[in-house]
C-alpha cells in the first residue's frame, strides 16, 4: 500500500485508497472503506459522505491506515472495527465468534412475531449463542423475556456477556458453557439455534475459515451432525405448543426436514425461506398435547368405568405422560413386546387432576398426579411397530 505522506489528507482521498487497496478482498470496497473511517472519526456513515473535503490529521490519520492494512491482508471488516451491527444492534466482536449475518435475522424476526402472538410463552433458549446476537436482539425486543445463552466456547460466552452487559440486559440473561443441550434441564418455550452447517470437507476451500472460529462453522461430515444432535436433544426440553427455529444451510432443507419428522414426529414442521428465496430456517411447532401410552383394554376399560385410573397412579401416585417427540423412545425402551397399544392423546388444559413436569433420565416428562377424566382425551389412535417390532412412527390424532 502506497502510504500518503502528508500531513494531512481528505476524506475522500483516503477513502479512495482505502476502497482500491481492499479491491481483491471484498465485494464492496467503497462501503467498507466508508465503514472503517466512519468508525475511527466517531462519526455516522452519512457525516463522513457529507464532508469529502473534511481533512484526517493526526492519530486518527495512523489509525485509519494502520486498519487499512489489516484489510489489505483479508481480515474482515467487523474483526478490524470490533463491532458488527444485526438487527438495529451494534455488536462487539472479536474473532472468537461469528460475525453476524443479515440471513440470521430472519430467525429473529419469526422468534419475534411468535412471541408477541404467545404472551405468556417467555422462557427462551439460545443454543450456540456465539456474540449473543439472536438471544439479545430477542430480549431487547421482548421485555418481560429471559434467555438462557449456551456456547461450549468460554470465549465466545464472554463476548456474548460483554454485549449482555452493553445492553443492560444482565438481569434477564443466564449463560451456561456447554455442548449444545448437555446438561440442560428444565423447559423452553422457544429454542433458537445457529449451529455450525458446513460439511468438514468444505471447509479449507471458504475464505471465512482462514478467520472466523472453524468450531462454529464445521457442522461434521455432511454438515448436519450437530443440527441432528440438537434435534434429538430438543424433545425433553421444548415445552408442549413450544417453537424450534434453527438457521440451515439452503441445501439442507429437504435432509433437515426429515430429520425433524423423525424426531418430532406430531409436530408441523416448515422450512422458511430468506429473501433471496433460499431454504434457511427449520420451524418446528409443537404439539400442545400430552400423550400416554396404554393396552386397548386399559382404554375400554376406563371408558366403562368413566375415568382412567392406570397402575402406576396406585404404585407410584402419578400417570405416566410423555410429549409427542418423547414416545418413540419410551415406547421402544419400555413397551416392545407389549400387545394392542393405543396412545391417548390429552389436552392439559381440560386435565383435572395435577399435571407436574419431572425430571427422569434428564429429560423433562409430565406426570399426572391423580385419575385423567375421560373429557380431557381428545383422541385415541392405533400404535402399531414395525415387523421388527420397534415403533417408527405414530398415527396423530384427526
Amino acid at each position: 500500500m502506497l502510504l500518503i505522506i502528508l500531513m494531512a489528507t481528505t476524506i475522500q482521498d483516503i477513502l479512495t485508497q482505502i476502497s482500491q487497496g481492499i479491491s481483491q478482498h471484498t465485494d464492496t470496497p467503497i462501503l467498507d472503506a466508508q465503514v472503517l473511517v466512519a468508525h475511527i472519526l466517531g462519526k455516522p456513515r452519512a457525516w463522513v459522505l457529507a464532508h469529502p473535503e473534511a481533512q484526517i490529521k493526526g492519530d486518527q490519520y495512523k489509525k485509519i491506515i494502520q486498519a487499512s492494512e489489516h484489510l489489505e491482508h483479508g481480515e474482515p471488516l467487523p474483526y478490524v472495527i470490533g463491532s458488527w451491527e444485526f438487527f438495529g444492534l451494534d455488536f462487539y466482536l472479536t474473532p472468537a465468534v461469528l460475525i453476524p449475518r443479515p440471513e440470521t435475522e430472519l430467525i429473529v424476526e419469526f422468534a419475534i412475531k411468535w412471541l408477541q402472538d404467545h404472551p405468556n410463552q417467555r422462557k427462551v433458549i439460545d443454543v450456540g449463542t456465539g456474540s449473543g446476537c439472536i438471544g439479545i436482539s430477542l430480549a431487547m425486543s421482548i421485555p418481560d423475556l429471559t434467555v438462557l445463552m449456551t456456547d461450549i466456547s468460554p470465549n465466545a460466552l464472554n463476548i456474548a456477556q460483554v454485549n449482555a452487559h452493553k445492553f443492560g440486559l444482565t438481569r434477564r440473561l443466564e449463560f451456561k458453557a456447554t455442548d449444545l443441550l448437555d446438561g440442560i434441564v428444565g423447559r423452553f418455550d422457544l429454542i433458537c439455534a445457529n449451529l455450525p452447517y458446513i460439511p468438514s470437507h468444505n471447509l479449507n476451500e471458504l475464505v471465512v475459515s482462514d478467520w472466523e472460529p472453524r468450531l462454529a462453522l464445521n457442522g461434521g461430515e455432511n454438515g448436519t451432525e450437530l443440527i441432528a444432535r440438537l434435534l434429538y436433544q430438543a424433545r425433553g426440553c421444548l415445552t408442549p405448543g413450544g417453537l424450534l427455529l434453527l438457521e440451515i444451510e439452503s441445501s439442507q432443507g429437504v435432509e433437515v426436514k426429515n430429520l425433524a419428522h423423525t424426531h418430532f414426529p406430531a409436530a408441523k414442521v416448515e422450512i422458511l425461506n430468506d429473501l433471496s428465496g433460499q431454504n434457511r430456517c427449520l420451524k418446528i411447532s409443537s404439539s400442545h398435547l400430552l400423550v400416554h401410552i396404554c393396552q386397548r383394554k386399559e382404554w375400554l376399560s376406563a371408558q366403562e368405568q368413566g375415568i382412567y385410573i392406570s397402575y402406576s397412579l396406585n404404585q407410584e401416585g402419578f400417570i405416566h405422560c410423555s410429549q409427542p417427540q418423547q414416545i418413540l423412545q419410551v415406547a421402544n425402551t419400555f413397551y416392545r413386546g407389549v400387545s394392542e397399544l393405543v396412545l391417548c392423546w390429552i389436552d392439559p388444559g381440560k386435565v383435572t387432576s395435577e399435571i407436574k413436569w419431572e425430571v427422569v433420565d434428564e429429560a423433562i416428562f409430565p406426570h399426572i398426579y391423580g385419575p385423567i377424566n375421560l373429557d380431557s382425551v381428545i383422541s385415541v389412535t392405533d400404535f402399531i411397530p414395525d415387523e421388527d417390532g420397534t415403533y417408527r412412527m405414530i398415527e396423530l390424532p384427526g
